[in-house]
């Protein structure tokens, strides 16, 4: 059954019931189906795009773009926005509270890793997911940001 987390103060209650940790993950509770499904209803761009664009349709875009061996990290690089939402980049990396959520974020993704049998080195994905994901958010800034110079 697992260990129960109800009272957890830091842990949230996530689609089937569940309670989970984020900023203390166990790798054997995370399920590929609460991540789908998370990340099916966050919307990119923190919601402020012109029409729902979920932050799944950009993994799986991104798991097209990526060679077959990193296809997977491509689908799971943004997973770990299913258990701490989908910031928007600004916020990410800002210093005051970016380095707090890259912290929380890169536990996460270790935990995922593990979960998947994913690879992951000195903190950091596949460099053919990175420029995936770079090229992808520039078309889609053109296409649902109208063209921004930030994405250039």
């Amino acid at each position: 059954m697992g260990i129960d987390l109800s009272n957890a103060q830091d842990a949230i209650q996530i689609a089937p019931g569940r309670f989970f940790q984020p900023l203390h993950p166990w790798w054997p509770q995370i399920h590929l189906q609460d991540i789908a499904h998370a990340l099916s209803n966050l919307c990119r761009f923190g919601g402020h795009c012109s029409k729902f664009y979920s932050v799944a349709q950009h993994s799986v875009l991104v798991s097209h773009y990526c060679p077959p061996e990193d296809a997977l990290w491509g689908l799971m690089h943004d997973a770990a926005e299913a258990y701490l939402g989908e910031v928007p980049g600004p916020i990410k990396h800002d210093s005051r509270f970016g380095e707090q959520y890259r912290m929380a974020e890169v536990e996460l993704l270790e935990a995922i890793a593990k979960r998947f049998g994913l690879p992951f080195g000195s903190w950091t994905l596949p460099q053919a997911v990175h420029a995936a994901d770079t090229w992808l958010l520039a078309a889609e800034a053109r296409d649902l940001m109208g063209d921004p110079e930030w994405a250039q």
